[in-house]
């Protein structure tokens, strides 16, 4: 079973190699996921997809509002709720 770090790393590589798969990656990344692995991301679920270049850093924050239990759990790879086929 491959894992979400082989399949990011797949997504990287082909989108340096193609233009347009990684600009379509850039603008539609739910539909380009479901096309190149095969998975599904929810709609409860936002993905967006960023361009680093020389001029700009990208800072991701983590949520501001504590986390339940549950919520802990699924964010560390405890549920597959936000997306399914992404395995783990």
């Amino acid at each position: 079973m491959e894992t979400q770090a082989s399949m990011l790393q797949k997504l990287i590589e082909r989108a340096g190699d193609d233009a347009d798969f990684r600009g379509r990656l850039v603008a539609n990344p739910r539909s380009v996921l479901k096309e190149a692995l095969d998975i599904e991301i929810t709609d409860e679920f936002n993905i967006v997809v960023h361009e680093d270049d020389a001029r700009t850093a990208h800072l991701v924050l983590p949520a501001s509002a504590q986390l339940t239990d549950t919520q802990l759990e699924q964010a560390t790879g405890g549920s597959d709720e936000w997306c399914t086929g992404w395995p783990y």
